[in-house]
């Protein structure tokens, strides 16, 4: 049985070579199971202070995804089998996974995604908290947790942190999936590449020079092939911005943000992209939706590990409430698509917010964690 991650080292010429990762789950769409975290984390531990090592790329088997998301089937199972908690496979999965992400966001050396085809949930954790960010005319991303009773996690926080909140609050509340080039106009990816120019971009990393800073040369690279590429689809955000800016500028100036934007939203446009982005929003959970407003709220006063440490928190109380389980039941493994959620949108009683907030242990998990000056 094929390995679920390829991890070469790609010679650059000598004394030099480039850590190749390569997702290699092709029949799950790259889905990220606790085997490949641990495969990922090992590789970049060994290379860290491997002097021969002088950048990394990440890229993933089959034309249809860089990585789909987590290993959800699993997650249900142990969830499933634990109601109420704890919920042992589930615990370690958040945590292996968000220190990995947590790791990649701080990697001494440069790291490239090359985000081919679907770009979601834990694989868009791996592509965001990576310096180089490469999206191509397949590319579509999404962070869809709102349909099955997650939150936007695996670094999200963070990443959205750092955009236009009218665009990551309607991101993360609708779980629309966004194209390669909407990505790179709202800053979720950094260039724009045909995939067939990949093997020219390695190439081209086999003639960087170690003498000099590498991730200049990288971004000349990069801005070189982007420049090279031809029938690139141009972004269909700025479509919609006069529809959905004052949509979440309404939102996050009400008493009730939810509630607010269920009576927005009903009075937009009809057409594929909005009605999908409103569709994800009214059969979303309830409980996803008031976390969100939470965490965004509560990032605005937290650096990189506080936000990893609170999406640890809130992993693990949606893997115990039962909410996540319904999500992933009515979607993923019966596939009824009618979930029972426990509440209305913007009926969410703060108590159940806030207990998505409590940490579960006296001494939180990833306290020995640093951020790196």
């Amino acid at each position: 049985m094929a390995p679920s991650v390829l991890i070469n080292e790609r010679a650059l010429g000598p004394g030099r070579a480039l850590g190749h990762i390569t997702l290699n789950a092709e029949a799950t769409l790259n889905s990220l199971s606790l085997e490949m975290i641990d495969l990922i984390q090992a590789a970049l531990d060994r290379w860290r202070s491997q002097e021969d090592i002088i950048a990394i790329f990440f890229d993933a088997a089959g034309s249809k995804a860089f990585s789909a998301g987590g290993d959800i089937q699993n997650l249900y199972h142990d969830m499933h089998a634990t109601p109420g908690g704890p919920c042992h496979y589930c615990e370690a999965f958040f945590e292996r996974e968000y220190r990995l992400d947590f790791d990649l966001h701080q990697y001494p050396k440069p790291t490239l995604a090359w985000g081919h085809g679907i770009v979601m949930g834990g694989g868009l954790g791996i592509f965001s908290a990576c310096q180089f960010r490469i999206a191509t005319e397949k590319t579509r991303m999404a962070m869809p947790e709102i349909t099955i009773g997650l939150f936007p996690d695996a670094g999200a926080t963070y990443t959205f942190s750092r955009m236009d909140p009218a665009w990551a609050y309607f991101l993360a509340l609708t779980g629309a999936q966004i194209s390669g080039a909407d990505a790179q106009h709202i800053g979720m990816a950094d260039t724009l590449i045909q995939h067939e120019l990949k093997e020219d971009c390695l190439n081209a990393l086999a003639a960087l020079d170690t003498s000099q800073p590498l991730s200049p040369q990288i971004s000349e690279i990069l801005t070189r092939l982007q420049a090279d590429s031809t029938d690139l689809p141009e972004p269909q955000l700025p479509d919609y911005e006069a529809i959905i800016r004052p949509s979440i500028e309404a939102c996050l100036s009400s008493d009730n943000p939810i509630k607010t934007l269920v009576a927005s939203v009903h009075n937009w446009p009809d057409g594929p992209f909005l009605d999908r982005a409103k569709s994800g929003f009214l059969k979303g959970s309830a409980i996803t939706a008031a976390i969100i407003i939470e965490q965004f709220k509560r990032a605005q006063s937290q650096d990189l590990l506080a936000m990893f440490q609170m999406e640890l928190t809130i992993a693990v109380a949606c893997s115990r409430q039962g909410e996540f389980t319904e999500g992933v039941r009515a979607l993923l493994i019966e596939k009824d698509g009618q979930p029972q959620w426990r509440f209305k949108l913007g009926e969410v009683p703060m108590a159940v917010v806030a207990s998505h907030f409590e940490d579960h242990w006296p001494v939180h998990p990833m306290t020995d964690l640093s951020v790196s000056n």
